[in-house]
């Protein structure tokens, strides 16, 4: 049967619309998570402060990573250690966290220069050194771009005070940016991810699990194996969610945010980097994964335009570009306590069509690429390093010699 224009329209107008009910249902969940979660916690309160040790992987220097670590620095925690963690001292971030420990003569930090064949993720790889070093009770696992406040241990400790929490993780807000590649990262996270992650814990006892900023008990970790188990997979922090939840823990998010810092990040590096994560995302749950785009309203309005080109479709399109920008613009707010700057707010259209983009590289590339490390992912984003060229044809390279 062939479609008429008119009932090409009607179904442009009808999928747009069942667009809006997924997303506004994300956003309306969102809004009750971030309002219940911030009063239970100003409800809570603790009987003891554990000893913390906070693993901080290095590679590289991220934005404003000599700002972020001064954050820690600022921590209000009774007993706490913050180990570095490095896969070599010819690394930039050596000499960095060497220079922070010097300016913080008093505060228990050190550098451990990690194994870096320990596992197949080089994250694990360097938890798994910062692991046999530590001495806290808990341990706080933080991402070098990531910035916090003061009470960030508390809150932290806090949600693991009830024995059947395993694992908390902290929602994290894109901030710092000056490029417009930053402002397309921090606009993904704060109009889109994070939401997402609200809105998720808020219907399920399973949430997502974030590598960010999570923090999990010294010996529930012991009791599942270490970081060992989950060493060849990209989804670390994923599959060791999956572990503790299989043990008959639950995991919940703390609404009180940490900052992940994209300052100067250039479109090139933020569509790299969100293209691997939706390779991860179709690694782990390819269903849910292919009605992603069912999500970005804009996107589907777009989709209606193009199938059914007409006033109607038009003006849907404008009007969904405006809707959901603003909601977006109200997400940054709940989150960073501040509006996007002006100059940026037409990146949600821009940004919405470059989700689109990763999502459709995801579909036909397995291949990624992770801080100088190429691998080939696998079903549940196992991980599999590509050999170089000299290393899969050791006698072309000698020729070429």
């Amino acid at each position: 049967m062939i479609l008429t224009h008119v009932s090409l329209v009607h179904l442009a107008v009808a999928l747009t619309a069942a667009s809006f009910t997924l997303y506004f249902s994300m956003m309306l969940l969102f809004a009750r998570g971030m309002v219940t979660g911030r009063r239970a916690r100003a409800t809570r309160s603790i009987d003891r402060a554990p000893r913390v040790s906070i693993f901080k992987p290095l590679a590289g220097r991220d934005d404003d990573l000599e700002a972020n670590l001064e954050s820690f620095a600022r921590i209000d925690y009774p007993s706490f250690e913050l180990l570095f963690g490095v896969a070599s001292p010819d690394d930039p971030a050596y000499a960095l966290a060497r220079r922070f420990i010097a300016r913080h003569p008093k505060l228990d930090a050190s550098i451990v220069v990690t194994d870096p064949d320990a596992a197949i993720n080089p994250k694990v790889a360097q938890l798994v050194g910062l692991e046999r070093v530590a001495t806290g009770e808990v341990y706080v696992i933080s991402d070098s771009n990531v910035r916090v406040k003061p009470g960030y241990l508390w809150s932290l400790v806090g949600e693991l005070s009830e024995d059947r929490v395993g694992m908390v993780t902290s929602l994290f807000v894109g901030t710092g940016e000056r490029t417009v590649g930053a402002a397309l990262e921090n606009l993904q996270i704060c109009a889109y991810t994070s939401p997402g992650l609200v809105a998720l814990d808020t219907v399920t006892e399973r949430p997502l699990t974030v590598g960010k900023s999570m923090a999990i008990r010294r010996r529930d970790l012991a009791r599942l194996g270490g970081f060992l188990p989950v060493g060849d997979v990209l989804a670390e922090d994923y599959m060791l969610g999956r572990r503790f939840f299989d043990a008959g823990f639950l995991a919940v998010t703390s609404l009180d945010t940490v900052e992940n810092r994209n300052v100067g990040c250039s479109v090139a590096r933020t569509l790299e980097r969100h293209t691997r994560w939706s390779k991860m995302r179709r690694s782990l749950s390819p269903m849910a994964f292919a009605v992603e785009p069912m999500m970005t309203p804009i996107l589907v309005a777009t989709a209606g335009f193009a199938m059914a080109p007409d006033k109607v479709t038009a003006a849907v399109l404008g009007g969904t570009c405006l809707v959901q920008t603003a909601a977006a613009q109200l997400a940054v707010r709940a989150l960073r306590g501040s509006w996007l700057p002006p100059r940026y707010i037409p990146l949600e259209v821009a940004r919405s069509y470059v989700t689109l983009f990763c999502w459709a590289r995801a579909c036909v590339s397995r291949r990624i690429e992770w801080r100088g490390h190429a691998f080939t992912m696998k079903r549940g984003t196992e991980i599999v390093p590509v050999a170089a060229p000299s290393e899969r044809s050791p006698g072309r390279a000698r020729l070429a010699a």
